[in-house]
């Protein structure tokens, strides 16, 4: 009774909606503001759709010093059928990754959301000439530090991405783009001889293609960039720092006409030695041009990172996000930003009472639009400043894009004082998972 006498008199008193607005801004999440523009963006944005599946890992341990290994077995290939219901749509897949944090565990047993981020040009015809492709492949990280460093605390994991790397260079040549590149949640450990020997463990990733199903693609080339992330674990309630300047090494090639594509932690580590608490990580950075423009050094895009707190809510066997990130994304298509990747990181911010915070890295890029395509000053009646775009190229009844005379994949200029798009869409990679379903988690081969 007392409560419902306090929501009245805050409904009287006008703090209810207040209270309201609160709540909702907590259920978005906290995030570094968004990069405002002077004029509307008048070249293409985007909608968001987004598509997340449980994915259930079944782990198994065999003793012995020499046959004893751990494996963990992952169903996320029976998923993957699920991404191409949006292609239906004319939706593309930007990025496929895990949800950090939360899931449910068990006693061999967990199950994590994984998250697919799609997106369409607002106002456009549904249509694309691409398909999903989802290869198999795995990573092995081996011990490259002495038996005395490792006694001293200073270890060396490298990691082979001889299988990442082959993959790319196959489908690429067929006018394949790469589109993200994630951990499955296989993972096979070899026994405690292996160890001694310098091999580690094995770790299942997948590597999806938008696949061309027009003539002629253009072809693409992949840069891989390892760039250290440095690691620290801080005094009481273990927070972990993370130091790395992440805006630099992504305007660095960005400005040289380059496209980032993924960024992925490919397990391998450095210890900095003495039993210190701090490391460092490497992660792989993936960036795309076109194969005929690999002289030119003009910048095509503009970047930008946005910072997510990610608090996320301990309970018994189960973690649950406190926040949402999709209304941030979504606004950022709205505004003509596509999606690079999402990033976990290992910095924790925050360790309170049943609860935890740590930080989120999205990248997002935007076209370069040439000299004149802004307005000398702000376009009188347009309806929403980020909302969808009026159309005013609209097809004869009966037809759909492209049109005779138009090339495959061709969608037309949005809004009003639009500059055409640079490239057609897609501008990337687009498609749908179109194989036959396989058996989940197959094991993953034994390395000689």
């Amino acid at each position: 009774m007392n409560s419902l006498r306090k929501k009245v008199g805050n409904f009287i008193a006008g703090n209810e909606t207040s209270q309201t607005q609160q709540t909702d801004q907590q259920a978005k999440g906290k995030h570094t503001p968004l990069p405002e523009d002077q004029y509307p963006f008048p070249g293409i944005r985007y909608s968001l759709h987004f598509v997340t599946v449980d994915v259930t890992t079944i782990g198994q341990t065999t003793f012995g010093l020499v046959t004893g290994k751990t494996s963990v077995s992952s169903d996320v290939t029976s998923k993957y059928a699920k991404l191409g219901e949006p292609y239906q749509q004319g939706f593309i897949l930007e990025t496929f990754k895990a949800v950090p944090g939360i899931g449910k565990i068990g006693w061999n047993a967990s199950e994590t959301p994984y998250q697919g981020v799609f997106s369409r040009p607002m106002g456009a015809p549904v249509y694309h000439s691409w398909q999903l492709l989802v290869v198999k492949s795995s990573i092995q990280t081996v011990e490259r530090a002495g038996l005395l460093d490792q006694l001293s605390g200073r270890g060396n994991d490298v990691t082979n991405q001889s299988g990442i790397i082959a993959c790319i260079a196959q489908y690429c040549r067929q006018g394949g783009r790469l589109a993200s590149v994630e951990l499955t949640g296989q993972k096979q450990s070899q026994g405690v001889l292996a160890n001694v020997g310098g091999k580690r463990d094995v770790f299942g990733c997948d590597v999806f293609f938008n696949m061309p199903m027009h003539t002629n693609p253009t072809l693409y080339t992949y840069q891989l960039v390892n760039v250290p992330v440095q690691i620290m674990y801080l005094g009481p309630g273990k927070l972990v720092k993370v130091t790395c300047d992440w805006m630099a090494h992504f305007t660095q090639y960005l400005q040289q006409g380059w496209k980032l594509v993924d960024i992925f932690w490919d397990q391998g580590k450095r210890s900095h030695g003495d039993f210190s608490l701090s490391g460092d990580h490497n992660s792989v950075w993936f960036f795309e041009k076109e194969s005929t423009k690999m002289t030119d050094l003009s910048p095509v895009y503009q970047g930008t990172v946005i910072e997510y707190q990610h608090t996320v809510k301990l309970g018994f066997f189960e973690t649950k996000a406190k926040g949402d990130w999709t209304p941030m994304i979504t606004e950022m298509g709205n505004r003509g930003w596509e999606l690079a990747c999402m990033l976990e990181t290992p910095e924790v911010t925050k360790i309170g009472l049943g609860n935890m915070t740590f930080k989120v890295l999205f990248f997002f890029q935007r076209r370069l639009v040439p000299p004149g395509c802004y307005p000398t000053a702000t376009p009188q009646g347009i309806p929403g400043r980020y909302g969808p775009p009026q159309a005013p190229y609209v097809p004869p009844p009966g037809a759909q894009y492209p049109m005779t005379g138009q090339a495959a994949g061709y969608y037309p200029p949005q809004g009003q004082a639009a500059c055409p798009p640079m490239g057609g869409y897609p501008n990337y990679a687009p498609p749908p998972y179109s194989a036959a379903p396989e058996p989940s988690a197959p094991p993953l081969p034994e390395k000689q």
